[in-house]
């Protein structure tokens, strides 16, 4: 008589770990793809529809073509310009300054932020006047700058720094002062001194606040460069944007603002690239 041997009740599969950390690898890499994707889409359809809602208004003359252009003709501009020497020079110039004041003002507001956070009376006897300066109009201050320091680099990044300096400073204050009571208590718990806390604690908690200040900042250190060019001086796109707006050249003027627009979003990628460095760190 023959019999049926039956599988044990108690036999268990085995899983392989590796095996099961490569799957669940494999399924974020998928997911982040498809996030990745969606992302790009949205952002090409987004550019499409304002690109064609540009067109139409100008077509339709919804508002005076004269004052608009279309996108086509800012193209060729923009194609035109790129191939002067000229303009490569100009280019130059405010991507030169901009990567100063975004420098110089980063380095500056960030440790006013610190000393701010670290002496509460210091803070409370400075605040004031630092108020004051910041409510000054930047525009304002470049005459003042350019009688001082001439039509060279230095007015342009005296601005673009008096911009980045306060967004810095109010992000790195706040960062510092965000820090949450229980890890506060815990490093008190611990015996930390005064600077391992900074070092250790406030330091690392603070950083996504800097940051996102320094993502900010790069814009306004170009905003300040070209608020600058456009008051006075010799080269620079701010230069370039004026003479093209009074000569009534629109497409060119959008042209120069379109490089404008890179030049922030190139700085602000930098500042991207250097975030995901220290995420991995």
């Amino acid at each position: 008589m023959s019999s049926i041997t039956q599988p044990s009740d108690d036999s268990t599969m085995v899983v392989d770990p590796d095996e099961f950390e490569r799957e669940a690898r494999a399924e974020r890499t998928r997911g982040t793809r498809s996030s990745n994707f969606r992302a790009i889409f949205l952002g090409i359809s987004a550019l499409l529809v304002f690109l064609l809602g540009w067109w139409l208004t100008w077509k339709w003359e919804l508002v005076n073509p004269l004052f608009i252009s279309n996108p086509v003709d800012v193209a060729k501009a923009l194609v035109t310009m790129l191939g002067d020497a000229q303009t490569w020079g100009d280019i130059w110039a405010t991507f030169y300054a901009a990567v100063l004041a975004l420098a110089f003002g980063s380095v500056l507001g960030i440790l006013t932020g610190i000393v701010f956070a670290a002496s509460p009376a210091v803070r409370r006897g400075l605040n004031p006047y630092l108020a004051v300066i910041n409510g000054i109009p930047r525009p304002a201050l470049a005459p003042i700058f350019i009688l001082w320091f001439g039509l060279g680099a230095g007015p342009k990044v005296l601005v673009g720094a008096s911009l980045v300096y306060f967004v810095l400073l109010l992000n790195t204050l706040a960062g510092m002062m965000g820090i949450n009571e229980d890890i506060e208590m815990l490093s008190d718990s611990l015996g930390m001194s005064r600077w391992q806390r900074f070092i250790l604690v406030q330091l690392p908690g603070s950083l996504p606040s800097i940051v996102a200040g320094l993502r900010l900042g790069a814009v306004y250190a170009v905003l300040g460069v070209v608020v600058s060019e456009i008051v006075a001086s010799y080269t620079g796109l701010g230069q370039l944007l004026l003479k093209y707006t009074n000569q009534l050249d629109i497409a060119s003027s959008f042209a120069v603002v379109a490089i404008m627009s890179v030049m922030a979003v190139a700085l602000d990628g930098a500042v991207r690239l250097f975030q995901m460095r220290l995420e991995r760190q």
